[in-house]
């Protein structure tokens, strides 16, 4: 059966399978926290024509205004002839980004050369081979310095190149080996810092001769299609090799966009591009990599690999120059991945003298604990609400979403993205919307809302009028919808499974500084990480217990400090060595089964400052 999709075209699909399997098949992105089924309301699409029948489940998660305009959700849908649908409704609008800035940090050390030779011509005196001329005119300018021999790419190019310029030519070396032969003598060279979340994928161009970083773009990783989290995906994976590969192809799908958005950008010629540096969660590299997850799946989560990795772009079928080098950061552990040595490299004030923790907040949250004695790490899976899936009008950050809130008695105001009509609440939203019903009193520590019609409630009128009984479950209206759109609330059901995320973080830091010996107010800073964590605000942190109680002077904002890292280590090799060996030094920490941290998460539950 052939269906048509806007900016996809005609689309053949299998009209034994639901629409949202149809579209992961195609490798068509869409939203999808709930792995079809029927409970995230995530999947929309909008129908332009064979608009089917509504579900209860249209129903419940749709407004009346959607549902007139023919959205549907995907996972509800039996394909039919005749099908025209457009998906763009799921696509994202991203906040990842990383500052556009030269790092003076970092000296301009990337490993990577553009060495500019004049060849002497042949003649009949002269009969020697394209390549050894190269060798010859080499040692000339690097005496010092052998070569290895170079790839068959670079050869097959060679007579051509040679020949373009008169000879004149740029030999492109990592290391010591030649990767690239170029015509002329001004030959660029550029760099891409990959981050791979389990949620977006952020990409960097750096100048590699001036260390510049000329521009960053992100996305959705289209792996979300497969599932929210890393335990849907490692489930995903392993229902067989095909799976796997789809996952490999979306993540790769996606960075490929990536580069060809920066390559129009900035009107440069991809064959340009030679490195590469990637940072990524365990499963997030194994996923990309092409590797098997099922081994993360159980005790003892162990990864197929967990040093630093090189290959060649060609191999893994990446949009550079085919010799690039792609080196990809060390794991730690089976769930502290590549990202978090990215985040220490991003945020180099934890590894400076004292007692410092870094919090990497998102779907998978890492901890960091550094002490004068030791180094200790671990995972805790907080779970996608951060991000603002899993809860019922949660959304991305992207334009429409409600990213801050303030209570007071006569009403409430809000922060919106792009300063839009409210759509939803995203990950900053919910935590600054729960810590401001708590403070107000809407809800207790416990989480549980106040009943607005008991005699001894002392909500204002206007915030009363707020609280509804929804089925079996309060919930609180931050907006009024207009006309048929649907009031913008949370519901008990979401404020729980905020404190699950929430509780994990807590629990995972009370048990990292148990295990080190030392005590809260030892620590000299928090320093908490991720494009999620840079639009907290450090009241609401503290209010609704995410961290332990601390001086909120001692939390510190470090931003993307995985991306970052990327960008370090793709400019200076000693950096990514750095990288390598802090990845050795720290000891991981298995939480799974832990009864300390079990101990710790069900005190950590409440919304309340925690010691």
């Amino acid at each position: 059966m052939i269906i048509r999709i806007k900016h996809y075209g005609e689309v053949k699909i299998e009209d034994s399978k639901n629409l949202l399997l149809n579209l992961i098949e195609n490798r068509i992105g869409i939203d999808n926290i709930c792995n079809g089924k029927g409970t995230c309301g995530k999947c929309k699409v909008r129908f332009r024509q064979g608009v089917p029948e509504a579900t209860s489940a249209d129903l419940r998660y749709l407004s009346v205004e959607e549902l007139e305009e023919g959205v549907r959700l995907a996972c509800q849908v039996k394909p039919q002839k005749g099908m025209e649908i457009d998906v763009t409704l799921s696509n994202s609008f991203d906040r990842k980004n990383t500052v556009l800035r030269r790092d003076d940090q970092v000296a301009l050390d990337s490993g990577l050369s553009g060495i500019s030779l004049t060849i002497p011509q042949p003649s009949l005196e002269d009969e020697r081979g394209d390549w050894d001329r190269i060798i010859d005119e080499y040692r000339k300018v690097m005496p010092e310095q052998g070569l290895a021999l170079p790839s068959l790419g670079v050869l097959e190019r060679l007579p051509g190149t040679l020949r373009k310029l008169d000879y004149r030519i740029t030999a492109v070396t990592w290391q010591n080996r030649v990767i690239d032969v170029q015509p002329g003598h001004d030959t660029a060279l550029h760099g891409l810092a990959v981050d791979i979340g389990t949620t977006s994928v952020a990409v960097a161009l750096i100048d590699l001769k001036t260390g510049e970083v000329l521009g960053s773009v992100s996305a959705e990783n289209g792996q979300t299609a497969f599932g929210g989290d890393v335990i849907s995906r490692i489930a995903y994976a392993g229902e067989g090799l095909k799976n796997r590969l789809q996952l490999t192809a979306a993540v790769r799908s996606t960075i490929n966009t990536l580069i060809d958005e920066l390559v129009l950008q900035h009107e440069i010629v991809r064959n340009s591009i030679y490195k590469m540096t990637i940072v990524a969660n365990t499963t997030m590299s194994h996923l990309f990599l092409g590797l098997d997850v099922s081994n993360l799946a159980v005790s003892p989560y162990v990864s197929v690999y967990n040093q630093a990795l090189e290959f060649s772009a060609k191999e893994l079928g990446l949009g550079s120059n085919p010799e690039a080098v792609v080196q990809i950061l060390p794991n730690i552990g089976s769930f502290v991945g590549g990202d978090t040595v990215g985040a220490l490299l991003g945020a180099p004030e934890v590894l400076t003298q004292g007692n410092h923790l870094l919090l990497d907040l998102g779907t998978n949250c890492e901890l960091v604990l550094k002490t004068e004695k030791m180094m200790l790490a671990c995972s805790t899976a907080a779970g996608p609400a951060f991000e603002g899936a899993g809860i019922f009008h949660g959304m991305r950050a992207k334009p429409g979403a409600i990213e801050g809130i303030r209570i007071h008695e006569e009403g409430v105001e809000l922060r919106v993205i792009g300063d839009e009509e409210a759509l939803g609440i995203c990950g900053s939203g919910l935590i600054d919307g729960i810590a401001q019903m708590r403070q107000a009193g809407i809800i207790n520590r416990k989480g549980a809302f106040v009943d607005p019609d008991h005699k001894d409630c002392s909500l204002s009128d206007e915030l009363k009028s707020r609280i509804r009984k929804k089925e079996d479950y309060w919930e609180f209206v931050f907006a009024f919808g207009r006309q048929h759109k649907k009031d913008i609330s949370l519901g008990q059901r979401d404020i729980e499974a905020l404190q699950l995320a929430k509780g994990a973080v807590c629990a995972g830091i009370k048990t990292l500084v148990s295990l080190a010996g030392i005590s809260l107010r030892d620590l000299d800073s928090i320093v908490m990480a991720g494009t999620f964590a840079t639009y907290l605000k450090k009241e609401s942190i503290l209010s609704i217990g995410l961290t332990p109680h601390t001086d909120p002077e001692k939390i510190k904002m470090a931003g993307n400090a995985a991306h970052l890292g990327a960008i370090r280590t793709l400019l200076n090799q000693g950096t990514f060595a750095e990288g390598a060996e802090l990845a050795r030094r720290i000891q991981h920490i298995e939480l799974g089964g832990d009864k300390t941290f079990t101990n710790f998460f069900m005190r950590s539950m409440y919304l309340e400052p925690t010691d």
